[in-house]
Parts: structure tokens; C-alpha cells; sequence
């Protein structure tokens, strides 16, 4: 009898969890190009939140830079999307109006700072839930400079075009990779350059040409790398093998060099790379964004699973092995007393110290004051062929910024 009496709350116990396991909402979250080294953080961020035992079944997949965007395309129109994408503040602005959902109804404001919160709106709606942040410092290759008779020490972006070319003269390779794969409006925004003036396109002035102008020569010498097209990680790859001294990023990528070549993590090391605008902007500002596609049918677990995601804890753990920086109000000053951030000796670990100096004068750069209804993507488009084509020497930079204006002030009458 009580061997019966067993069995059948055996079974019992089995069907609940059965109908348990059944019940759980699954929310699948994608990471942007961190695998596989931070691999070990996702799975003790899935681990902990699903230990809490809250019905929700938190899932982790990465996803390539390149895959990030079509993929969200894809499953927008497949009516098949994930809980959470992580993608650049500038995407999710591009993609607000027709592929994402606003988050203004599930979204935690109080644990982020302002500034995150501001990043997260589009039009007056939030749209993504922010996560981490970086700002720039100069990586460099210690032989390469010294060999070069260059001090590591930048006060100007004319600073580093010297160094650029000296190294160039000295060892016969480019001495800055000057990050052109970015677009070019990022550095007319660091030199104080406006882009709009009047509700009109207004970057072809006697200064923003000159600012080309110092590119495209730079780009003729060889004294910055020739390649428009250097991704994230070809340039990782490119200063790990020794293919040029300089490049300015955050404290995650001097991480990944590590990753790559670790005698060439020994062989580097960091200083500050000089701000802009008049002292007021500090360079590599960039912020990312966990964002929700349109067809989400569980926004209420997406929000659990958002909040925790770029929670406080959350945050501070990536800060810690990333070296970049919370959007949260506590997770900064939380990493930064840890003992195990404080070895200056460490490239990875001084580029987080030095970035953290200057974080309150980063931001992301994006296009400010377009007329509504502009396609910033499309506008972006034109402005970086022009440029890039007077960069490589193909036409005047005058013509080409003549011919990028223009094209903008068409796409706005239309």
C-alpha cells in the first residue's frame, strides 16, 4: 500500500513539473559579436537569472557583425523574433520606426543614468533597454613608437598625424588606423564641425574640406592605414600582427588583442587620446542597446528579462571583463574599486582606468537635427562614398562634400 501510495505521488510530483516545464515562457536574448570571449559571462548571466525560478527559461546566442542586422530584418518578417537584440544606439534610432518596439512600459528607468535614458529615445519613446558603453583611448605598439622617437602624448588630432607619419618614415608602416570604417560625420562632430544648419546640409564649409583634406593626404603617404573598409576585427587582428602602431578604441579591444596575440598585448600600451571640440568631447563615444523586434507577443517577460540583462549586476560583471562601461548608476564606481581593475601595468586594465576619466564627456555619435521623415542610413550612405572617394584620391574633397550636400538638401524637398 505504501509502496502504491509512492508511486502514485511519485507521479503526481512528475505531471506538475511536467505541466510546470510546459507552462515556462522561453525569452532568447542576442548578444553582438562578443563570442567566444565573453562566453563565460553570458552563461553565469543565464545561469543566475534562471536559477531565480520566475517561469521565465532565459536562453544566449551570438551573433557576427555583419549577421546582426539581417537577422532582425528576417525574423521581423518571419513573425519568429527574439526576446532582445543588443545592437549600436544608431541602429536601434534607424530601426525604431519599423522594426522595433518601444519599451516604455517595461522598462526599469530608475536603475540607468540619465544620459542612457536620453540615448534610448527615439521621438520620444524608449526603444531599448541600455547596456554597455565605451569611450576611446590611443593603443599602441611600444617598439613602433620608440623606434619612431614618438612620445605618447596627444594633445591634438594634429598630434597624431605627426606621430602617424614619423612612424611611417621610421619603420615603413602606417602608423594610425584612423577608423574611416566608422563614416566620417563622427570626426567632423569631434572637431566641432556641424553637419545641419538651418534645417539644411552644411558640411562642405572652407574647415570640413580641410578636415578631409588632412585624411586623404594621410591616406596617399601610407602614414594611416589604406582601408576604408577596416572592421572591428581586422583591426584587432591587423595591430595583434604588427601591420600598423596605433588605433583608438576602448578597453574592450585592447582586451581582444590579448585574445589574439598575446605578445602583442605585452608589446602595447595605452594613453589618452586627445579631446575634441575644444576640450569638450572625448573620442570613441559609442553606446549599445538591447532592443526588442516588432511581434514580440511577451513583452512582460522580455522586460524581466531586459532589466536584469543590464541591471546593476549585470553591468558591473561585464564592466569587470569587458573594461567598458555600465549605463547604469552604479556599476562604474562599483568596478573601479575592484582591486583586480587596478594593475596599470595591464593595457586592458589601464585603458578601463583612463576611459573612466573621461566618460562624462562621451556620447554616441548620431546625426542631430535631420528633417522628420529623413532616412539617416541612406543620408549616411552618401556623405561616407563621397568622402571615402576623395580620401582614396578619386575627386577633390571639395567636390565631394559640394556633391554630398547637395544630395542631402535633395532628399530633403523630397
Amino acid at each position: 500500500m505504501n509502496f502504491k501510495r509512492s508511486v502514485l505521488v511519485g507521479a503526481a510530483l512528475f505531471a506538475a513539473s511536467v505541466v510546470t516545464a510546459q507552462a515556462a515562457t522561453k525569452v532568447e536574448f542576442w548578444s553582438h559579436s562578443l563570442a567566444p570571449t565573453y562566453d563565460a559571462y553570458h552563461k553565469e548571466v543565464v545561469a543566475k537569472f534562471n536559477s531565480l525560478d520566475n517561469g521565465i527559461v532565459l536562453t544566449q546566442k551570438d551573433l557576427g557583425w555583419g549577421a546582426m542586422k539581417p537577422a532582425i530584418v528576417a525574423a521581423v518578417a518571419e513573425g519568429n523574433v527574439p526576446g532582445l537584440a543588443l545592437v549600436p544606439t544608431n541602429w536601434m534610432a534607424e530601426m525604431s520606426g519599423k522594426l522595433l518596439t518601444p519599451v516604455d512600459g517595461i522598462i526599469n528607468k530608475a536603475q540607468y543614468t540619465n544620459a542612457a535614458l536620453a540615448n534610448a529615445t527615439v521621438d520620444g519613446k524608449i526603444y531599448g533597454f541600455p547596456s554597455y558603453q565605451v569611450t576611446a583611448v590611443m593603443v599602441f605598439n611600444k617598439e613602433m613608437m620608440a623606434k619612431a622617437g614618438v612620445k605618447p602624448e596627444f594633445k591634438s588630432l594634429d598630434d597624431v598625424f605627426a606621430a602617424a607619419k614619423k612612424i611611417k618614415a621610421t619603420t615603413g608602416k602606417p602608423g594610425w588606423a584612423s577608423k574611416l570604417q566608422d563614416g566620417f560625420t563622427g570626426w567632423f562632430m569631434f572637431e566641432g564641425l556641424p553637419l545641419m544648419a538651418n534645417g539644411k546640409a552644411a558640411f562642405n564649409s572652407p574647415k570640413h574640406v580641410a578636415l578631409v583634406q588632412k585624411f586623404a593626404d594621410a591616406y596617399k603617404e601610407g602614414t594611416i592605414v589604406k582601408d576604408v573598409n577596416l572592421d572591428f576585427d581586422k583591426q584587432i587582428a591587423g595591430f595583434a600582427n604588427g601591420n600598423f602602431a596605433m588605433f583608438a578604441e576602448g578597453g574592450h579591444a585592447v582586451k581582444k588583442i590579448k585574445d589574439a596575440n598575446p605578445a602583442a598585448y605585452k608589446a602595447a600600451d595605452v594613453t589618452s587620446f586627445p579631446l575634441g571640440d575644444n576640450g569638450k568631447l572625448a573620442f570613441g563615444g559609442w553606446t549599445t542597446m538591447y532592443v526588442v523586434p516588432k511581434g514580440q507577443k511577451d513583452m512582460k517577460a522580455v522586460g524581466v528579462v531586459g532589466n536584469f540583462i543590464t541591471g546593476e549586476w549585470a553591468q558591473e560583471q561585464f564592466a569587470k571583463a569587458s573594461y567598458t562601461f555600465a549605463s547604469t548608476k552604479l556599476a562604474n564606481a562599483a568596478a573601479s574599486k575592484d582591486p583586480a581593475l587596478n594593475d596599470m601595468t595591464d593595457p586592458g586594465k589601464k585603458a578601463f582606468k583612463m576611459g573612466g576619466m573621461v566618460i562624462d564627456k562621451t556620447r554616441h555619435f548620431m546625426i542631430k537635427d535631420l528633417p522628420a521623415g529623413a532616412d539617416e542610413a541612406a543620408l549616411e550612405k552618401v556623405m561616407n562614398d563621397k568622402i571615402d572617394a576623395a580620401i582614396q584620391g578619386r575627386i577633390p574633397a571639395k567636390q565631394a562634400l559640394d556633391e554630398a550636400v547637395a544630395a542631402w538638401n535633395a532628399q530633403f524637398t523630397k
